[in-house]
């Protein structure tokens, strides 16, 4: 019976000598500590500039214009690289076209060739609204890790495609264009019907 008392007390003691330690660690650092090649604001914005575009801050956000050429055809991008709070990830995007005024102008028929649209873009690639400004932009979130200039060069390149490639969904002069009707060799659907219970 001794034995037995002897044994609950030293387990009892190693147990709390392990909490007491595990308490008495500091865990705060361990989120803390940076993925392997994250960046800062300060080398994010760094990097843009080894890029050769002119960055302008704002806190954790760079605006910047980006130049592609495709086709003979000369593009200009207005472009943004943005830290997210938490330093996890970096928003990449492409502003595009002011939306009108009234959002009934905007038609459905659109909005809808845009989110077909983003099956097609590829690479994590989609496109968004932004509220305040009233515009449509082309974004990618990247992790905060294995960043390089390099690397930022492929994201910028492959957004500039992206939004060459997907022009007709989101130019908003195109909006007024009627769509090119084209008679299908199937026979109509048949119209839908509601069960009855």
């Amino acid at each position: 019976m001794r034995a037995m008392k002897t044994r609950v007390t030293v387990g009892v003691v190693a147990i709390l000598a392990v909490l007491l330690v595990g308490w008495e660690a500091d865990w705060s650092d361990a989120a803390d500590v940076p993925s392997t090649g994250s960046v800062d604001a300060a080398t994010l914005g760094q990097m843009l500039v080894q890029l050769g575009v002119k960055p302008r801050a704002a806190g954790t956000r760079f605006d910047f214009e980006l130049h592609s050429r495709q086709d003979e055809k000369e593009w200009g991008f207005a472009m943004s690289a943005v830290l997210s709070q938490d330093a996890g990830t970096i928003w990449v995007m492409a502003w595009l076209e002011e939306m009108p005024k009234q959002a009934s102008k905007v038609p459905a028929a659109a909005l809808l060739r845009m989110l077909a649209e983003n099956d097609r873009l590829g690479n994590g690639k989609f496109f968004a609204y932004d509220r305040q400004n009233r515009r449509f932009l082309m974004q990618r979130v990247l992790p905060n890790k294995d960043i390089t200039p390099g690397f930022l060069r492929e994201v910028f390149r492959d957004m500039a495609s992206g939004v060459i490639s997907s022009h007709q969904a989101w130019a908003v002069a195109r909006w007024a264009e009627k769509p090119v009707v084209k008679q299908s060799t199937l026979p109509p659907a048949p119209p839908a019907e509601r069960l009855r219970q």
